[in-house]
């Protein structure tokens, strides 16, 4: 979906002669995306903290939760299953306008907040580095997770961008298919994770258990010889 709204902007910026121009715009798009993808994370971590002041355990059981929801989200992008988000979204038309507005002239302040306004939007990629970041459990780690996945496809994007005209429909599907295997994998292993955090959590009835037991003295301990004094 982030790729078809690159698509959407490329193609004019693209048609003009400067390659200062037509590079520009890139750049400031994935600096406003980032910038909300920052905000975002640093809400996703207090989410998970807090989360953890109420349940035992939090983490591990947002880690496993987040992971069950990346392998959905993977298999939704393969096409594999089909995840459907209600569109009647409060704001939706107004949001719709916004973008239209900034995309009628290709300027480094439109596309700055182009990049703003479009990292709110539910995209699934975008669903799945919240999931980690929440599951992180702290706001600093769920900041450093957003901004791993922002400058992490800002490549893919600005490749994506600057040779729009030359991607064919068929090449842009086997490369979504290949990332919602990945995606597919690194949920996978979160919920691995997850489950063996949990495993890490003392039982409660073995750990009285353990505190009552006593061992008698003289079952382990041999007695000293003794000494004679001579």
């Amino acid at each position: 979906m982030c790729g078809g709204f690159v698509m959407a902007y490329s193609l004019k910026a693209n048609s003009t002669e400067e390659k200062v121009k037509r590079i520009l715009p890139h750049l400031m798009y994935n600096l406003g995306r980032i910038i909300t993808y920052t905000f975002l994370g640093a809400l996703f971590g207090l989410l998970g903290a807090s989360l953890q002041l109420f349940i035992h355990d939090a983490q591990s059981i947002l880690f496993i939760l987040a992971g069950l929801f990346m392998v959905g989200m993977g298999l939704d992008l393969a096409g594999w299953v089909s995840i459907t988000i209600p569109g009647k979204i409060p704001g939706i038309a107004t949001y719709k306008r916004i973008i239209g507005s900034l995309l009628g002239q290709i300027t480094a302040k439109n596309m700055f907040l182009y990049g703003i306004v479009l990292g709110f939007i539910p995209c699934g990629l975008v669903y799945i580095a919240g999931a980690e970041a929440t599951a992180s459990g702290s706001v600093v780690n769920g900041i450093l997770i957003m901004l791993s996945f922002g400058f992490g496809t800002i490549p893919a994007l600005f490749i994506l961008g600057i040779s729009a005209q030359y991607f064919s429909k068929r090449f842009r599907k086997i490369v979504f298919k290949v990332a919602a295997i990945f995606v597919i994998l690194f949920g996978l292993f979160t919920i691995v994770k997850g489950g063996m955090k949990l495993g890490d959590i003392p039982i409660p009835w073995m750990k009285h258990d353990m505190q009552n037991t006593t061992i008698p003295v003289d079952s382990c301990c041999m007695p000293l010889p003794k000494m004679n004094a001579n």
